[in-house]
């Protein structure tokens, strides 16, 4: 069994163009910084390292976003191609900064509600059982974010198009343990996504 805060980096997806929220959705301000940041913040005071954060449509407005946190930046260029593809330079960068990761944890930019304690959390389920994927439940779904051993790191490595992490979830779904997130639920991809968001964070029955 390793330790929960043992050699386990993270990629950060933060590539895409937000088309459906109308601006750059990484840079929306949540408590006062974007959401990029805080979730890269969320990554680091979690003990997660390195962690990488793959730029793509918003590249330079995002990079400026994080700057003075310790996190390694990468630009995609094919953004565009899905997040497949982000995934996987992320993944390769990430094993070029520290070839002897345990494990990795995907993350994404715009769930709003996950901070250090809910990766934590995640962090000592999957210290529990490091030989297997751990990826976060919420209703019937599981999704990021996903913690995969080492092991699978170079299929991720080679993931293209629009096929992300949740199509290795569905591949080996037989290894494949759930951990309790509903924090996870919430993720932003539309104005009206941030308007429920809200709604339900000042809701007093869900404090």
């Amino acid at each position: 069994m390793m330790s929960s805060r043992a050699s386990v980096g993270a990629v950060l997806l933060a590539a895409g163009a937000a088309s459906r929220f109308g601006s750059p959705k990484q840079l929306l301000v949540i408590d006062g910084e974007p959401m990029v940041r805080r979730a890269a913040r969320a990554a680091l005071a979690a003990g997660l390292s390195p962690v990488i954060v793959v730029t793509g449509a918003h590249h330079g407005a995002v990079a400026a976003s994080l700057d003075g946190l310790d996190v390694h930046q990468v630009e995609h260029g094919d953004w565009a191609s899905g997040m497949g593809g982000s995934l996987a330079a992320g993944v390769r960068t990430l094993l070029e900064q520290a070839p002897a990761v345990a494990s990795l944890m995907v993350l994404l930019a715009d769930q709003p509600s996950l901070g250090a304690a809910e990766l934590t959390g995640m962090l000592q389920a999957h210290a529990r059982h490091p030989e297997r994927i751990l990826a976060a439940r919420h209703g019937a779904q599981l999704g990021p974010p996903c913690l995969f051993p080492r092991s699978w790191a170079g299929e991720l490595a080679t993931l293209r198009g629009a096929h992300g992490a949740r199509s290795l979830l569905e591949k080996y779904a037989g290894r494949v343990d759930a951990h309790d997130l509903p924090a996870a639920a919430f993720d932003i991809d539309t104005p009206a996504d941030h308007a429920a968001w809200l709604a339900l964070r000042h809701d007093p029955r869900h404090r």
